[in-house]
């Protein structure tokens, strides 16, 4: 099983090397990654060529219409059968593609997430969760897991199937800030999202980080109507939420087929 992993980066070079690096050393080698360079000019590019030939590796380098269309690029790259994207800033554990291929050996599992997990500007690691996140099929298909009204899926620890990915139609390469909340909601009308109780990746937060910008973020999601604000005030979709986690159970990795 090969798993294509996407970097998609623009002027990176401060944190490009350790996500290189926490691709390069995992435990197995069943993975390609594809970094796809929008044309830096800060010394990315230099980091970038150090490590070509020395991991399965390949990058480009052009001017591209923003991050996810170079993603999108990517993919149209990619030769796995199951897909992922780590941003130039963000990293991944040492077991991680060897763990993702036992969860896509389970027949049924189409898409994942494992405990999500963040790191400081030095690359400390830390939580903010007792328990990894449920995340119910009717909640991600209604734009509930949207930050607002529920919580999000961090993409950093998600991976999915090649053929889920052309099904629902892949990442809008036109968008700028939520391409991948809205590439869950339809990778949901298709699949359930399952949860699986370790640690794949990490998010990285940091001064100046495009994500930062929440208010860009929230621009590109479904507006909240009044009654959707009601609702959130009075609590409805967290008691949903909650209901519908309650029937709903972790993938256990000490289950999984070696």
């Amino acid at each position: 099983m090969l798993i294509s992993i996407v970097t998609p980066c623009y002027n990176g070079a401060e944190f490009i090397e350790q996500c290189i690096l926490s691709v390069k050393n995992q435990n197995a080698r069943n993975f390609e990654h594809i970094i796809v360079d929008g044309g830096s000019t800060d010394g990315t590019l230099e980091i970038i060529r150090r490590y070509e030939g020395t991991y399965p590796m390949r990058w480009i380098s052009e001017k591209d219409r923003g991050m996810y269309d170079a993603i999108a690029k990517g993919f149209r790259m990619a030769a796995g059968e199951v897909f992922s994207y780590l941003n130039c800033d963000d990293m991944y554990m040492p077991w991680t593609t060897q763990l993702v291929e036992r969860v896509f050996r389970t027949p049924h599992i189409r898409w994942c997430t494992g405990f999500p997990s963040y790191f400081d500007e030095t690359g400390c690691q830390y939580f903010m969760r007792r328990a990894a996140p449920l995340f119910p099929r009717y909640c991600l298909r209604k734009g509930w897991c949207d930050g607002r009204r529920g919580s999000v899926v961090q993409q950093e620890s998600t991976f999915w199937s090649r053929e889920l990915y052309e099904k629902s139609g892949g990442i809008n390469p036109d968008m700028r800030y939520a391409g991948d909340f809205d590439m869950w909601m339809r990778f949901a009308r298709f699949e359930p999202l399952y949860t699986i109780n370790a640690v794949l990746g990490g998010f990285r937060i940091h001064e100046g980080q495009k994500s930062s910008d929440a208010a860009a973020y929230n621009r590109e999601l479904p507006p909240l109507g009044g009654w959707q604000r009601f609702l959130k005030a009075a609590g409805f979709y967290k008691h949903v939420s909650r209901l519908l986690c309650s029937r709903m159970k972790r993938v256990d990795v000490r289950r999984l087929p070696h």
